[in-house]
């Protein structure tokens, strides 16, 4: 991730630098610096970055953003609800209860030679009613509008070639061959998504607004009339806007902004490159990077540069010649292109569009950024209308295609992943209110559990303080000087600044899972273990101590909070982040501001935020991060990053990391700017290790863990590839009876969530579904396939049930889970 082969010709990558001679010795050390660390105070530079000390009250004069949770602790008031868009009650009919008992019958008669003959035989007079009600229950779904709709959304060609191919044969067809499988799973796999998972996307999985409010229990007030949405927006993705301009380039370039890329630095007429000796370029070459300044069209920067008598240059044209050649090796961008967070990009590029003044170059772009627009504006018109959505997504694709040159789906074979060049985001229609009387039961267990979260980010920060340290002091030592370019450290570093090393995260969730360990006394072989806070306190207190968050932003943390029946269940906690930021959830919010002046009241002004990129591994512009203010700075580290303030960016190639007696510093060398590391790293290394907070390590089998009415730890099973060996078997009604078999001796509930090794989500599966066994055989298959037989697999029950769900809707209950920003009381 974030290489430059294609900019400097070279191709990096890192390792983990740790030396440490076990894992004991790292930990005992771990253990003993987390608190030092995690305690120091955030030292601040001049001018660009002055972070303000905020004081979090802990009395009644808390901020109207925030409400208490403990006195140490607050909760945002604001709470994003996030929901499926398709009624869990869809999936029942997928289930067969007669059939799994008929099953267990069979699994339990084993060793009763008479009685097993006699179950074999009802079980398999049992089953062909089985397939058929199967067959008629995916028909329904293939045919059910919203389903049809939310396909052709994602994915049309899979409408067409898999969802229609089922639609077909019709609901009475019985022949179930390999390629009739397939479709039947397809339906199936997008099916548990829509319904039971709480993804975000489109309107089958709106965006939701709650809040925390004076009462008790939690109300839903449905929209008037009845509804799921409130809104629909159809967004262009980036990509797609710049390609369809791609065929005007050169003559658009007169217009244009060029930007020096993020990793070089001129002083005078010495061009600073990364990991290697600084190079002279010429008085005219220099005098234009000069004024790519970030804000100057080609036009403006030659009026610069003429104006510059040192240049040498006489002509617009021997500029955008120049211009011209730094663009083609790469020390300048200069093309039609979207800032990777910019969801309006067509507006953006429009507005550059006009302001070109030549008509036969200004009208044939516009009129094709017109017909994209156009295509994506009858695609919005035809929302709610399966066929009409599919009709209207044929015709952009095929306008895309025309205008651009170039497919219109990106990433083929994925489902999680942004590949047409249109997306639509939707607001849930009606109210939630969580009445803060409801939280009493779970308030100071939460805060345990945020407790963990504070050490977690200060461990990570000590963490990775220690791989900086390695990776700078190797380089100081090659260079012979405690100043080296941050750009250096930074392509040294690598993919271990946004993909914490497997070294550095088994350090680390190993260190956390033994002091949770030391705090949660787990008896062999119980199902259920409850605890109360008050007996847990002081050994949370003894073994997270009370330090400080590892980097500013660590001051929150988003824990997603599920209700089931009278008890919360914590689904995933990210420590350090809030994930209320996302772009197109805040555009959603009926106050945004309101959700910025939030987060500077938490955090302080001066946060050092990496700006978005789009290159692979970087978040999609609907993530990207909405929630920054005015005073807070974007670190710009890769070559398609743009669109912030300038004066409010720092690139990576202006600045030094110095090494000072109070720990690594970043400065630029203008002065501007004078920051600790973690302060600059914080917000990149956070979100990679959000993922890997958990309260108990994976493990064959973990009990429900509940400290008083918080669920802090679902049951959970650890399987390999190779335990499930029912996977291979090719009858489906062996199969199924197989699948009995294991759930029942490992007395699996009949909804669960499991997740394969190499797989990005996990999947729901009900084990009395013939259509589920399917989808989890196939899953299992393809982790054996690229793991091997000892790739893992997990699987976790689903809390709440589907009978728990709360969440209603027009047509149905819905699952849905409670997003909520939790800050953290200590002062920075």
């Amino acid at each position: 991730m974030f290489r430059i082969k294609e900019t400097f010709g070279v191709e990096l990558g890192v390792g983990l630098f740790y030396r440490a001679p076990t894992l004991a010795a790292t930990a005992a050390w771990l253990d003993a610096a987390v608190a030092p660390v995690g305690g120091r105070g955030q030292q601040s530079g001049p001018a660009l970055v002055r972070r303000e000390r905020v004081a979090h009250p802990a009395g009644r004069d808390r901020p109207g953003h925030l409400t208490r949770l403990t006195d140490g602790w607050s909760l945002w008031r604001t709470v994003c609800l996030r929901g499926a868009g398709l009624p869990a009650d869809l999936t029942a009919a997928l289930g067969d209860a007669e059939l799994a008992a008929a099953a267990d019958r069979v699994v339990a008669a084993a060793g009763d030679e008479a009685g097993l003959v006699d179950a074999e035989a009802a079980y398999a007079a049992v089953y062909p009613g089985a397939v058929g009600r199967l067959t008629a229950a995916l028909h329904a779904v293939a045919a059910h509008p919203r389903f049809r709709e939310a396909v052709a959304w994602q994915n049309p060609h899979a409408l067409r070639t898999g969802v229609d191919a089922l639609l077909r044969r019709g609901p009475d067809h019985r022949t179930r061959n390999t390629r009739h499988r397939q479709h039947e799973a397809l339906v199936t796999s997008y099916l548990q998504r829509y319904c039971l998972k709480n993804d975000t996307i489109g309107f089958f999985g709106p965006v939701g607004w709650a809040r925390i409010e004076p009462g008790a229990g939690v109300r839903v007030d449905p929209a008037d009339p009845p509804a799921l949405l409130a809104r629909r927006t159809v967004y262009l993705e980036g990509w797609a806007v710049a390609a369809v301009l791609a065929p005007y380039a050169v003559r658009l370039r007169p217009w244009l902004v060029p930007r020096v890329m993020p990793f070089l630095d001129l002083t005078g007429t010495t061009l600073r490159i990364p990991l290697a000796a600084p190079v002279t370029v010429g008085d005219a070459e220099a005098a234009v990077l000069r004024a790519c300044d970030g804000i100057r069209d080609a036009n403006a920067v030659a009026a610069t540069v003429l104006a510059d008598a040192g240049s040498g240059l006489r002509t617009t044209r021997e500029v955008h010649e120049v211009l011209g050649t730094l663009a083609a090796t790469h020390r300048i961008a200069w093309q039609p292109e979207a800032a990777p967070h910019d969801t309006r990009p067509e507006r953006t590029l429009r507005t550059l569009l006009e302001r070109v003044t030549d008509a036969g170059v200004r009208t044939p772009a516009l009129g094709a950024l017109d017909e994209l627009c156009a295509a994506r504006d009858a695609l919005a018109a035809a929302a709610g209308d399966p066929d009409g959505v599919t009709a209207a997504m044929s015709h952009l694709e095929a306008t895309f295609e025309r205008l651009a040159g170039v497919p219109a789906t990106r990433r083929a074979g994925t489902m999680y992943a942004g590949r047409t060049a249109v997306y639509e985001e939707c607001l849930r229609a009606g109210t939630v209110a969580v009445g803060e009387g409801s939280l009493d039961g779970v308030r100071t267990a939460l805060a345990l559990v945020l407790e963990g979260a504070r050490w977690f980010t200060a461990a990570g920060a000590t963490l990775y303080r220690r791989l900086c340290t390695e990776i700078y002091q190797r380089r100081a030592t090659e260079l012979g000087t405690d100043v080296i370019p941050l750009v250096d450290f930074w392509l040294l570093a690598g993919e271990a600044l946004f993909h914490p090393p497997q070294r550095l995260t088994a350090l680390l969730t190993a260190a956390l899972h033994r002091r949770w360990a030391d705090v949660l006394t787990l008896p062999a072989g119980r199902r259920r273990v409850r605890f109360t806070a008050a007996e847990l306190a002081p050994a949370v207190a003894a073994a997270f101590g009370a330090g400080r968050p590892g980097w500013p932003t660590a001051r929150q943390h988003s824990p997603d909070l599920m209700r089931a029946g009278d008890e919360w269940v914590l689904g995933e906690l990210h420590p350090g982040v809030n994930t209320l930021r996302y772009a197109t959830w805040v555009a959603c919010h009926p106050q945004a501001d309101t959700l910025r002046a939030a987060m500077g009241h938490d955090v302080g002004a001066g946060v050092v935020y990496p700006a978005e990129t789009g290159q692979e591994g970087g978040v999609p512009t609907r993530q990207s991060n909405a929630l920054t203010g005015a005073g807070d700075v974007r670190l710009v580290f890769a070559h398609d990053s743009f669109g912030h303030d300038p004066r409010r960016s720092l690139r990576v190639g202006e600045c030094d990391l110095v090494g000072t007696a109070g720990g690594l510093r970043v400065r630029s060398r203008d002065g501007r700017f004078d920051t600790d590391l973690m302060d600059v790293l914080g917000d990149v290394v956070g979100a990679g290790l959000s993922q890997l907070f958990r309260v108990l390590p994976p493990a064959a089998h973990q009990p429900r863990v509940t400290i008083d009415s918080l669920v802090v730890s679902r049951e959970a099973w650890t399987f390999t590839a190779a335990d499930l060996a029912f996977a291979d078997t090719r009858d489906e009604a062996l199969r199924f009876r197989q699948v009995r078999a294991w759930a029942a001796a490992h007395h699996l509930p009949r909804h669960v969530f499991l997740r394969c090794a190499g797989e990005r989500k996990p999947v729901h599966a009900d084990l009395t579904s013939l259509a589920s066994v399917d989808l989890v055989s196939r899953a299992v298959r393809r982790a054996r396939r690229h793991g091997g037989d000892d790739a893992g697999v997990g699987v976790v029950e689903m809390l709440p049930t589907p009978e728990q769900l709360w969440l209603t809707g027009p047509d149905g209950r819905y699952t849905a889970e409670l997003r909520v920003v939790a800050v953290d009381g200590q002062g920075r």
